[in-house]
């Protein structure tokens, strides 16, 4: 059975895209979370190259090539070694492929339209011996292809295709048997609140990323010293005995500020002070690196999944500027503090008012198509799998579809480095 922990194997250097005869492939991964909303894999979505969009690719393609990618790679490359869950067709069932795939790692996914025949059973049954997880995918009844039914570990239930009184007959019936409920397309917290009391434990889809409450007017005051240092880093004349003692109050950003600036090349001497580690990092820098880690200390106990996103969004919006010639920090913040909704629960409006941003990134958040905002839109749509935006925003900005998961992979390996390396967490 597939645990929510991370596997042996470590995170791949290699890049998404693959060059392969005649084709780019693509691999996007969306995020499944437990019940205190901590990561427990990733599904892995597919799409073949450049010139076909989701709707032109069959099922069979994306199952064979997300196994194609997932071989190459190692299953747990681009999941960060957590379960990775992937589609199968009957003919991949059938065939017998899936049996390559690491049992520790690898969440066999049924799809719906497999049938329950003689040969699938068999098929699933030999798998389960071996030890791999199974995970059959939307199911709406709790009669639907029984036979299977029996065999899974994991069910999904797509909350936008059955109503509450569904899901939760669902949950009742299934839940007796053992079986672990996933629920999918769970975009607000009320729906995570709800599925979680009907007993499902696993959750698919972005309520995560927004914020829980919006009516509360003041910051509580354990946030209100990490605004402070937000707004002393952005003001237009940076005075930086002042910023570092405000960082100096606030004692958990100042370890992780010095922990990252003694873990980078930064030269041969150790960091020692907030003031010397001030001055190695420059204006720019600092505004980038200060915001990156209040925005962490600002999260607390939330999902590290939204503080790996956030930074997976800074990152990528910071290649995009770097191709376009325009500033780095200003394109970094866009994709860091677009998240800062969910990680304060607050209207970004009223977050802004304690930060001075530049015009051009609070244009950006507020949904603005400018440079950094259809930076952020494209971060979003190639994290998310979402293929038929991409060619479009890639022409507005004047990049090929190749650099952008190039960005993508380059983001998410920056990433994994930053957390896993320098105890940013």
């Amino acid at each position: 059975m597939v645990s929510g922990t991370p596997g042996s194997l470590a995170a791949s250097s290699s890049s998404v895209p693959l060059v392969s005869p005649g084709e780019f492939r693509y691999l996007a991964r969306q995020p499944i979370l437990d019940v205190s909303e901590e990561l427990y894999g990733y599904e892995l979505l597919f799409r073949a190259d450049a010139g076909k969009t989701a709707n032109t690719v069959s099922s069979e393609e994306a199952t064979q090539s997300t196994f194609d990618l997932s071989l190459l790679l190692g299953a747990g490359s681009f999941t960060e070694g957590y379960p990775a869950f992937i589609n199968c067709t009957r003919q991949v069932l059938c065939s017998g492929v899936a049996c390559t795939l690491p049992r520790e790692l690898a969440v066999i996914e049924v799809l719906e339209d497999v049938p329950a025949d003689a040969e699938v059973l068999a098929a699933c049954r030999a798998l389960k011996q071996a030890g791999y997880t199974l995970a059959l995918d939307d199911v709406v009844e709790a009669d639907d292809r029984p036979e299977l039914l029996a065999l899974a570990d994991i069910v999904k239930v797509d909350f936008l295709l059955t109503d509450a009184a569904r899901q939760r007959e669902l949950g009742r019936r299934l839940g007796r048997h053992g079986v672990r409920l996933l629920a999918e397309k769970v975009e607000t917290h009320e729906q995570f609140q709800s599925a979680r009391a009907m007993g499902y434990t696993l959750f698919q889809g972005y309520f995560f990323c927004r914020p829980q409450t919006m009516q509360a007017r003041d910051l509580p005051s354990a946030h209100l010293g990490y605004m402070e240092i937000l707004r002393r880093a952005y003001e237009r004349e940076l005075d930086i005995p002042a910023l570092a003692g405000a960082i100096r109050e606030e004692p958990a950003l100042m370890y992780r500020l010095l922990r990252y600036l003694n873990s980078a090349a930064f030269g041969v001497e150790p960091v020692s002070s907030i003031v010397q580690a001030l001055n190695l990092l420059g204006r720019d820098e600092i505004r980038k690196w200060v915001s990156m880690v209040a925005a962490i200390s600002l999260a607390g106990p939330r999902s590290r999944e939204l503080i790996r996103l956030a930074l997976t969004r800074a990152r990528f919006c910071e290649q995009v500027a770097r191709q376009l010639g325009e500033r780095p920090t200003e394109f970094f913040l866009t994709g860091l503090f677009s998240l800062l909704e969910a990680i304060l629960d607050r209207p970004m409006a009223q977050i802004v008012e304690h930060v001075p941003i530049s015009a051009a990134c609070r244009a950006a958040l507020a949904g603005e198509d400018n440079p950094p905002g259809l930076a952020l839109r494209l971060c979003t749509a190639t994290g998310r799998g979402h293929w038929e935006q991409i060619p479009g925003l890639c022409a507005r900005l004047g990049c090929t579809e190749e650099q952008a998961w190039e960005w993508q992979n380059n983001a998410h390996h920056w990433v994994l480095e930053m957390m896993q390396r320098r105890d940013l967490s």
